[in-house]
């Protein structure tokens, strides 16, 4: 055998930011080409937008990540393997006390004022890529905006199970046990794919 050549490279990084907005139902032909100008980064489908930045440094800023949730109920974030999930809630519509579930660690949970609106915010969490794979298949985003639209529903219903699950993964770093009170089916979901850092 002979070597026929060799060439030296440098093999970069190529870990990434993705962003998944995503409407419980489509967006106007108008919206649209509002959401289109947000970012030169951005595709935009009717219930959807994704957005991917490929090299470190570059991010949406948080008033264009505001910009994007006037049109979208729902934002998921996969940052080198973080993620987040924001949650767009109409306060006309919230019977439940939010601020007993607010906890920042390592992981957070918050809920800000935003007009109409509250935005749960939950921050630096780690999922469990073989639950996440089982229950959702290939488009993990996906489905955890799918999980966003379903949280919301039970929170509007007045169950609070699933932000009872969260707000021990961030205050305690565990998962709350399923054996008290009535688990909710976003709940169990978040206990297997919650991740403890």
């Amino acid at each position: 055998m002979r070597i026929l050549s060799a060439r030296r490279q440098f093999l970069a990084d190529h870990s990434s930011t993705n962003y998944l907005f995503f409407a419980a139902k489509p967006l106007s032909k108008e919206a649209r080409a509002v959401v289109s100008r947000l970012s030169s980064h951005v595709d935009v489908h009717p219930r959807r937008a994704t957005i991917t930045y490929n090299f470190e440094g570059a991010d949406l800023d948080e008033a264009r990540r505001l910009k994007f949730l006037e049109h979208y109920d729902v934002e998921v974030r996969e940052d080198y393997d973080w993620w987040a999930l924001s949650v767009m809630l109409e306060k006309a519509r919230l019977e439940v006390d939010l601020s007993k579930y607010t906890t920042e660690g390592e992981a957070s949970l918050t809920f800000e004022e935003c007009g109409a609106r509250v935005r749960l915010r939950l921050e630096g969490t780690h999922l469990d890529y073989n639950a996440a794979y089982h229950e959702f298949g290939e488009d993990i985003m996906e489905g955890m905006a799918e999980l966003g639209l379903a949280l919301r529903d039970e929170v509007y219903d007045g169950q609070v199970d699933a932000l009872a699950v969260i707000e021990r993964y961030c205050d305690a770093n565990t998962i709350l046990s399923d054996k008290r009170g009535n688990p909710t089916p976003v709940g169990k979901t978040l206990r297997q794919l919650l991740d403890p850092l």
